[in-house]
């Protein structure tokens, strides 16, 4: 068993248009409509590997009927907390040229009493489950002993615990040394309080991590690939040649795949390949955070690991 914690998910909204024309009237069409936030697409995928996994986090608001059958449908169990005010919508714009425009809400305020529901609903499912991964933002209300407390219930309930966020909630989150992060470039540069580092860097400081106490650290590099940082070593992985339609979701692609391995304890080399190669099956469809099994199963075969440090 598998749980997922969204504290702050979105309902994604996918528009079209020829050209975006700030200031003007825009006209769109809808491409899609989903349930979404990170742990939420993390759940989606396992599904799509026949994993039984839990969801939970806060939920709100008319949208959050859309939630309630997108758990029935893609048979999640739901263990969401129910709040007074509305789950955030997000909407991408996508344009000819293929750029792409985000417009996020922030999202609702949770009051002290949601998160104290929160928690004990978690405790519950922390202890009977394999793997807890933790993703995403942090609505309002949320604060840092919260978040940090979330961490730890999970470390203390189940074997393995993946945490995939950002900012000042990465760093709180390695202070209570997960089992595997997963920061991008982007992320992993802002942990090091640098604005950019190349791979020799990364590469030290995710060797630093792992000797405070992180057994791994895999950074997503995008079309590039990605690289597995462990005490025995650093791998890295070339992401195949594929027609991508979106890249939304791939992340969380990623980590569903990497839940998986950990509690497998499969070896680095083949929890790395496993994560590119269902990475970039997501990346082949346009749907948010689903992947064909007959695509992810041919590029497992073409997904290229090398071990560049020992």
């Amino acid at each position: 068993m598998i749980t997922t914690v969204t504290l702050n998910p979105a309902l994604d909204q996918l528009l079209a248009t020829d050209e975006l024309a700030v200031g003007d009237t825009n006209r769109t069409r809808l491409l899609s409509e989903s349930a979404a936030g990170k742990g939420i697409d993390v759940a989606k995928v396992l599904r799509d590997l026949d994993r039984r996994v839990n969801a939970t986090g806060f939920l709100g608001g008319d949208v959050a009927g859309i939630f309630v059958r997108c758990f029935k449908d893609e048979k999640i169990d739901n263990y969401f907390i129910r709040i007074k005010e509305s789950t955030r919508t997000n909407i991408q714009l996508f344009e000819k040229s293929g750029r792409r425009t985000e417009l996020l809400e922030a999202g609702p305020s949770v009051s002290h009493e949601e998160c104290a529901s929160l928690m004990e609903q978690f405790k519950k499912l922390a202890s009977a489950s394999d793997a807890v991964t933790i993703c995403g933002s942090v609505p309002a209300g949320v604060d840092k002993d919260y978040f940090l407390n979330l961490v730890r219930t999970a470390r203390h309930s189940c074997r393995c615990v993946i945490v995939d966020t950002s900012g000042e909630w990465l760093k709180l989150a390695v202070d209570q040394k997960p089992d595997l992060i997963k920061p991008n470039r982007k992320e992993i540069t802002e942990l090091m309080g640098r604005e950019k580092a190349d791979d020799a860097e990364i590469i030290a400081f995710g060797q630093q991590l792992v000797r405070q106490g992180v057994p791994y650290i895999l950074v997503s590099l995008g079309g590039d690939g990605a690289m597995l940082i462990c005490d025995s070593g650093v791998w890295r992985g070339q992401a195949p040649d594929i027609e991508v339609k979106s890249t939304l979701g791939c992340g969380d692609s990623m980590v569903a795949s990497l839940s998986v391995s950990l509690s497998e304890q499969l070896p680095p080399e083949e929890m790395l390949k496993k994560s590119i190669a269902l990475s970039a099956a997501n990346a082949m469809t346009f749907e948010t955070a689903h992947v064909i099994l007959d695509d992810y199963k041919k590029l497992l075969h073409e997904v290229h690991i090398e071990k560049i440090e020992r």
